[in-house]
């Protein structure tokens, strides 16, 4: 028998390479198929997955807020519904009472908030407190500005006593509004205690305490925060507009 020839042998070796690459190919995909998971099942775990961190996260707000998942569920509800539109920013227990289904439910809701305001307001209460050493230690001759409150606080003032005062909120302008001076003048000296906002300030304190002192606005009685000075912004939605003032509001 004749050997081949080298061409025809380096033919067939190449032929052969070739199916056992075909084979190695057919065989890696085939491996590849059987592992790979189903489209379907990869859906589901991360729908499972995506559900599971809108559960923990439903939880953790409705604990922050003293509520069941139940209860942060209806509230949820009712805010993609009129109520939604009608108070965008609504807090979830307010709105819950506000849509209770029975009297009991609105108790329940109005004691909760009643629980939760008297904490925030305690907590607020302790920080105005070391607000008003730290500006006294810092600024003792200069009567403060209150540029951590850019809108009116509750419809009730908070003593460190913890009696209920009725006050003023009382909206001004500074530039060319000479019934503002005269408005906050009269409240003076009927001894009112007021938060007045100052709605053209834009930011500066100066401007605010030059006001101040031009409306005889006591400074004592600004470090005693019966009276308090702070920064405002017109609010259209509410009436509050540059054109409108000055306003006064029983809070």
């Amino acid at each position: 028998m004749t050997n081949p020839k080298p061409a025809v042998l380096a033919a067939m070796t190449v032929a052969v390479a070739l199916l056992a690459s075909q084979a190695a190919a057919q065989s890696t995909a085939q491996s590849t198929m059987e592992h790979r998971p189903d489209a379907s099942a990869v859906i589901q775990e991360a729908q499972r997955l995506l559900e599971s961190e809108r559960t923990t996260t439903r939880t953790q707000r409705a604990e922050a807020w003293r509520l069941t998942e139940r209860d942060w569920e209806r509230y949820e509800t009712l805010m993609e519904g009129p109520r939604g539109i009608w108070s965008p920013n609504l807090d979830p227990i307010t709105a819950l009472g506000v849509e209770a289904r029975s009297a009991e439910e609105r108790r329940r809701y109005a004691e909760l908030l009643v629980a939760v305001e008297r904490e925030r307001t305690e907590r607020e209460l302790a920080f105005q407190r070391a607000y008003d050493e730290a500006w006294q230690r810092l600024y003792p001759d200069e009567m403060p500005v209150d540029e951590f409150t850019l809108r009116p606080r509750n419809a009730f003032h908070f003593t460190d006593e913890g009696a209920l005062q009725a006050r003023l909120t009382v909206y001004v302008a500074v530039e060319a509004c000479e019934r503002c001076d005269s408005t906050v003048s009269e409240l003076l000296a009927q001894g009112a205690q007021m938060d007045i906002f100052v709605l053209d300030s834009d930011g500066d304190d100066a401007v605010i305490r030059d006001w101040a002192r031009r409306a005889g606005v006591p400074a004592d009685r600004v470090r005693a925060r019966d009276i308090t000075l702070n920064h405002g912004q017109p609010d259209p939605e509410h009436g509050i507009t540059m054109g409108s003032l000055p306003q006064v509001y029983p809070r």
